[in-house]
């Protein structure tokens, strides 16, 4: 596989040597973002005609982006003081998950609010978006090197030769693996046929961020004991498995608080907020 795609050198800015590249990571990530918008505004139109679906949406990545930075400049602060780390490094490294995940969500909710949209069907359109950019997301990693399967003899199986990945994901190299990313970008791609399905129907608020998470969290949880990246553990299971439980739980109580709740569709009430005077 290709972890760069383009490299164009290294500068050296304060002593750093930061590489120029344009990594396949990188990029598919930057198209998931993209299809991702895409989808939201096409099926916001449903939702309210008049609001500014991307302003929202690139309002809400953003956020998030620099909520998981902000998170993580405020947990290496020590060592920045301490001389043990640089603020140029620190910006150029990774972020927070949780905290992007938190910056995000306030601001989709802030602007949710402002715009007077109702809440379950704004979930269920991005939930619809969600699994279409995670499969695109996924085809990144595999390009990347990342996430990579437990050792295999499928005829289907991918092996790696790039030193790039083994040097900064820790990936096999010369070894029969199991394609995890593709088997999750297959799910995904199904995913994203039902919950659009069940957009088409016009299903009630919720509905399909909780179907969502019921066939993501089983589909991670069976996928998670053919993958071998060193990650997190909790006993016998994987940090992922357990949240894939609590994801299945959490779309089976929501079902269930929501039988009953009527079809209805994907229509903004009225807008609130002071009337514009009238020329």
């Amino acid at each position: 596989m290709h972890p760069v795609l383009i490299d164009f050198g290294s500068i050296t800015i304060g002593g750093i040597s930061v590489p120029i590249r344009i990594g396949s990571y990188g990029l598919l990530f930057g198209l998931a973002v993209v299809a991702a918008g895409l989808w939201v505004q096409r099926l916001g139109r449903e939702v309210d005609p008049k609001a500014p679906w991307m302003d929202m949406y690139f309002t809400t990545i953003v956020s998030g982006f620099v909520g998981a930075k902000l998170t993580n400049l405020l947990i290496v602060l020590p060592d920045l003081a301490a001389g043990r780390a640089s603020l140029l490094g620190v910006l150029q490294g990774g972020g927070v998950w949780l905290g992007g995940v938190v910056a995000g969500f306030a601001a989709c909710t802030i602007a949710v609010r402002r715009h007077g949209l109702p809440p379950g069907q704004v979930v269920n359109l991005a939930f619809v978006a969600i699994p279409f950019a995670h499969a695109i997301g996924r085809v990144g990693c595999l390009l990347g090197g990342c996430c990579f399967g437990s050792r295999c003899s499928l005829p289907w199986a991918v092996t790696y030769t790039d030193p790039i990945a083994h040097q900064v994901n820790g990936t096999p190299l010369g070894v029969p693996l199991h394609p995890t990313v593709i088997y999750e970008a297959l799910a995904e791609l199904a995913n994203f046929g039902v919950c659009y399905g069940l957009w088409r129907r016009k299903s009630a608020g919720w509905t399909i961020a909780l179907t969502w998470m019921g066939l993501y969290g089983v589909e991670r949880f069976l996928l998670e004991f053919l993958r071998s990246d060193p990650r997190g553990a909790v006993g016998s299971l994987s940090t992922s498995q357990w949240i894939s439980i609590a994801m299945v739980g959490v779309s089976v109580i929501g079902a269930l608080r929501l039988r009953g709740t009527s079809v209805a569709p994907p229509v903004a009430p009225a807008r609130r907020g002071p009337a514009r005077k009238r020329g």
